[in-house]
């Protein structure tokens, strides 16, 4: 029967293997520590990562049309995308913010801020709903 090999048992290199591993050991010692940090190229350089971003639209927006949305806390140009809103209907009174990703090349609606919707109020019971094709609050007695 073969011995099974333990945890505790050394590895095996080639002499190759080796000579590599005590190039790269040899070449981390002599380095100064001021020296620039590792960098790592992207792996994947077919697929763009996707990005989540929190941004602000003013007026209707329907279900698969598109829109600009600037993005919050950002300065420099450029400071907007178009985006393609999948989700619902808005409508919101004034400005609103929203959540937004991109995948590729494409921007996406991801959520609306729903404190922002026509009808909200901090106090009572309301209801979300789709009215007229767009998402607002609904009051609990106008459900009766």
């Amino acid at each position: 029967m073969a011995r099974q090999r333990k945890p505790a048992d050394a590895v095996q290199f080639t002499y190759e293997s080796a000579e590599r591993i005590a190039n790269v050991v040899r070449a981390a010692e002599t380095t100064p520590p001021s020296a620039s940090p590792l960098t790592f190229d992207k792996r994947f350089a077919d697929r763009p990562p996707k990005q989540v971003r929190i941004g602000t639209f003013s007026g209707a927006w329907a279900v698969n049309a598109t829109k600009t949305v600037t993005f919050k806390f950002v300065t420099e140009t450029p400071n907007t995308a178009l985006v393609t809103n999948l989700v619902c209907g808005l409508s919101p009174s004034g400005s609103c913010d929203v959540s937004i990703a991109r995948d590729g090349s494409a921007w996406f609606l991801l959520q609306p801020n729903l404190t922002q919707l026509p009808g909200f109020s901090s106090s009572g019971t309301q209801v979300l709903a789709v009215v007229g094709g767009n998402l607002r609050f609904v009051g609990t007695t106008s459900c009766t």
